[in-house]
């Protein structure tokens, strides 16, 4: 009887160990997402999918329309565009005690939600959310969506965008002060004339030296043909203040009444004080509206505005790339500014109807180095 127990009890552990062998199987079966196949040695795996999607590229194609890019076919989950509340969407609160922070229910649609549509491209790897109406120029929106691939990996997303700007004038630099003076509060500023009239939301100006996050994205503003605008790149002093509907609001230095003055929010440094390419260009599609170049000769070669001033040449302001062909600084100071001196004639024809060229190419014998006279032509 002992011989027959122990076969007993010998055939259950078998029978035990193949049911935990096949349970084990089947469950591994099941929760593995890729291929694999079993040897004397284990399991060996041999392919899978645990990547999410990629956003690759995001377009504001017109004023109802914008294009998000991924790098593989996705399948839509959820979306919510909704508009940008500062303080709000913007927030960095966030606690245990409260379900969503402010940032992200802004975001899911809790304030200012937009209704809006979105369709899938035939290859499955562009999403396009339109609105009916039209997004509003330079109001900013956030898209909020969530996306899958075809093995189930998900991507959650928050996309921030500014409302299409149909309606861009023509814009060119007119002086440009590159040194400030702290014990005067003289700071650096770039005076601009509208050769149109249009809207300036998504405009940027950008220094070669400073580089693209120290570039001033304008606001949304309208301007006419023919007005003067004050760029003032650092906020330093008394009186420094964003004139929207009052133009003689602001009293800081270079401030001029009747003028439209504008401050970018910085306080440090700006420009270069002997070597910079500036740029003004659209900021959606970096075409470049104007641009200007100034060395102080002794440099052989640019240094880090080199990509600047080759994408300058590209655009047929200016002739050559070279460090030559900008103008010299010697002597540029806080009180002295480069001046474009046919300025005044540039807005009496324009004022006339009369535009012979945009971009105005660069020319060195309609520029010169005189006392600053911000706002006055």
């Amino acid at each position: 009887m002992k011989k027959n127990n122990k076969n007993i009890h010998g055939g259950g552990a078998l029978i035990l160990l193949v049911q935990t062998f096949l349970l084990t199987a089947i469950t591994l079966f099941c929760v593995i997402p890729f291929s694999c196949r079993v040897s004397e040695e284990g399991i060996i795996f041999v392919g899978g999918d645990y990547n999410s999607p990629v956003l690759e590229d995001v377009n504001v194609l017109d004023e109802k329309t914008v294009q998000i890019t991924f790098s593989e076919k996705v399948k839509l989950r959820n979306y919510t565009v909704s508009q940008v509340i500062k303080e709000i969407s913007d927030s960095s609160e966030h606690s245990e005690t409260i379900e969503l922070s402010p940032a992200l229910k802004a975001a899911s649609g809790a304030y200012g939600k937009v209704e809006a549509d979105c369709s899938l491209s035939e290859d499955g790897c562009v999403l396009t959310y339109s609105v009916a109406d039209r997004y509003e120029v330079g109001k900013a929106y956030e898209i909020f969506s969530t996306v899958e691939d075809r093995a189930g990996n998900s991507l959650t997303f928050c996309v921030p965008f500014c409302g299409y700007n149909a309606c861009i004038p023509k814009l060119i630099m007119t002086e440009l002060l590159v040194k400030h003076d702290k014990n005067t509060s003289k700071n650096e500023f770039i005076e601009i004339l509208a050769l149109t009239s249009g809207n300036l939301a998504g405009l940027e100006l950008v220094s070669g030296s400073d580089g693209e996050k120290k570039k001033f994205v304008m606001p949304p503003v309208e301007v006419e043909t023919g007005e003067i605008l004050l760029i003032h790149l650092r906020s330093l002093g008394e009186g420094c203040l964003t004139e929207t509907d009052n133009l003689d609001e602001a009293t800081a230095a270079y401030a001029q009444p009747g003028i439209r003055d504008i401050w970018a929010e910085n306080e440090g440094s700006a420009l270069s004080d002997t070597s910079d390419v500036i740029i003004l260009r659209k900021g959606t599609e970096g075409e470049i509206l104007d641009a200007f170049m100034y060395n102080d000769k002794k440099a052989e070669d640019w240094k880090k505005p080199k990509p600047y001033a080759e994408k300058v040449y590209e655009s047929g302001i200016y002739d050559s790339v070279a460090v030559e062909q900008a103008f010299p600084s010697s002597g540029a100071s806080s009180t002295k500014s480069f001046q474009r001196t046919n300025a005044a004639d540039l807005r009496a024809a324009a004022l006339n109807g009369v535009i012979e060229e945009y971009p105005v190419k660069y020319d060195d014998e309609n520029w010169a180095l005189l006392k600053a006279t911000a706002g006055t032509l």
